[in-house]
This record gives C-alpha cells, structure tokens and sequence, in this order.
C-alpha cells in the first residue's frame, strides 16, 4: 500500500518528535502493509512556513536510516497545506511541496470547525495551474460533517478526497466515523491515508480495514490510486449530488411499484 498522508518525518511539525519514534512508526507501517509512504508535514502560511529542502534533505536522511535498519518503508516528499489565499502564489514561487515533488497533485487541509467563503476559489486557481487538490480527511470538518454536499461541491471542481484510516477507525469519535464511512459508501473518496502522527493511538493503522471495506475497494483506495498520483496520472471521476443519488433511488422504487401495477392488471 501506498500512504498518501503522514507525518513521519521528526522535529518539522505535531507528528514524530525524533528519529526513534520515526523509526518505530516505518515498523508499525510495514507490518500493516505499507510499503511507500509521501511525507506530508504541516504547512501553514505565514505561521508555520517549512524550507521545501528542509522536507527533501529529512526525507533522504530517514530513507538512508530505514535501509540501514532493513526497514522496507520508502518516503517520498510532499506536505498537508493549509487552506489559505496564499496558495496560489506560494505555488507559483515554489514555496510548496506538492505530493511526491511531481507538481502534479497537492494535498490541501480544511479548517475543522468551517469552510471559507474562498475554498471553491482557491480549489479552482489550482486546478487552473494544472495541479489536483486532494483533500485530506473532509470528514473531520464540521461544516461537511452536516451537509455532505458541500463536499461534492468540490469534488464537482475538479478535487479528491482522502480519507483518514484512523477516523473509519473511531479514533476520532462517532461523529466523524460516520461522516467517513459515508464518504465511502457514497463512492466520494479516492483515497485512504493514515495521517499517522505518533507510534501509539495515531499510528500508521489500516489493516482493520479488511473487514469493513471490500478487498477491491480497499485496493483502489489504498493501491491503485495512490500509484496513479506516484505516476503522474490522471485520475477520472462522476460525481453526482446526493439529491440526484435521491432521486435515482426514487426512480427504481416508482419503476418497482408499475411493474407491480401492471402486474396485478394482467392477473
């Protein structure tokens, strides 16, 4: 498996503290089936900006310590930016680690408590410079949490969703484990991530998953997926709204309920 979202690397941001504790959290992936992990650390403009260098050097140095350690983890850079104004021009100053260094897709975070009037905009001037926002764990914003609408607003733009391991887990409470099994069910997510921080409650966990999510399903979010992003490709998707998923569920049971009518004339 291929984790799109971690926070590996040591002293960057609220994930590992230090090499040990990086070291601990590549075996707890490794025995869960991951085999390549992006390292996302936190960037927040202007209040936690990281030297994309500073990422790259961390990842090399962890990459060198995993081999040495017959670790069969690869890290590759990337970071979880902060929905802000400022990306657009932090993009086009290279400011910003984009998953993998490709410039290809950039994981983007929400704000938990609410949605900016400008997240659609910012949304489309990524998109408008050729590179796919995905969006980590939208089940954990509140705003989404009650009108899962909103979320196929952006998905309508153009935007992926990645959801946390941990919060299809429980880890987060009910309410957000419900709001990712919903994006799930509702075909709304093209990703499962870990968001690991720690080698303890917020480990890189998504094994458990086997017994909740469909072999081929798990597969595509945990495998196919990723790998397309690691390759540079395209990854295509319909989305409907939930109200025409409504109505499409509406439409058989009426179509259900003539065939019942017409039924009972020829009897």
């Amino acid at each position: 498996m291929i984790d799109l979202h971690s926070h590996i690397l040591y002293g960057l941001d609220d994930g590992s503290p230090d090499i040990e504790t990086s070291i601990k959290m590549a075996k707890i992936a490794v025995e869960e089936g991951i085999t390549e992990m992006v390292a996302t650390p936190h960037f927040i403009p202007v209040d936690k900006e990281i030297n994309k260098e500073t990422i790259i050097e961390r990842v090399n140095q962890l990459n060198e310590i995993f081999l040495q350690n017959e670790i069969n983890l690869t890290l590759y850079p990337g970071e979880e930016v902060f929905l802000s104004l400022d990306i657009p021009r932090l993009l086009d100053e290279e400011k910003i680690l984009t998953l993998f260094n490709q410039k290809k897709y950039i994981l983007i975070e929400l704000p938990m408590m609410s949605l900016p009037k400008y997240t659609s905009e910012i949304l489309w001037a990524v998109k408008l410079r050729k590179i796919t926002p995905i969006i980590a764990h939208p089940e954990r914003n509140k705003e989404i949490a009650k009108n899962i609408n909103k979320l196929v607003d952006f998905l309508k733009i153009g935007a992926l969703v990645q959801v946390n391991s941990l919060s299809l887990l429980g880890v987060f409470g009910s309410e957000v484990k419900k709001t990712a099994e919903r994006i799930i069910a509702l075909n709304y997510a093209q990703f499962i991530g870990t968001d690991c921080h720690t080698p303890r409650a917020r480990s890189p966990r998504i094994k458990k998953l086997e017994k909740a999510i469909s072999p081929a399903l798990l597969n595509t979010l945990t495998v196919d997926n990723p790998l397309k992003v690691k390759q540079n490709e395209e990854i295509k998707i319909e989305v409907k709204d939930l109200e025409q998923k409504k109505m499409g569920l509406l439409k058989r049971f009426s179509v259900f309920l003539n065939s019942l009518k017409e039924a009972r004339v020829e009897e």
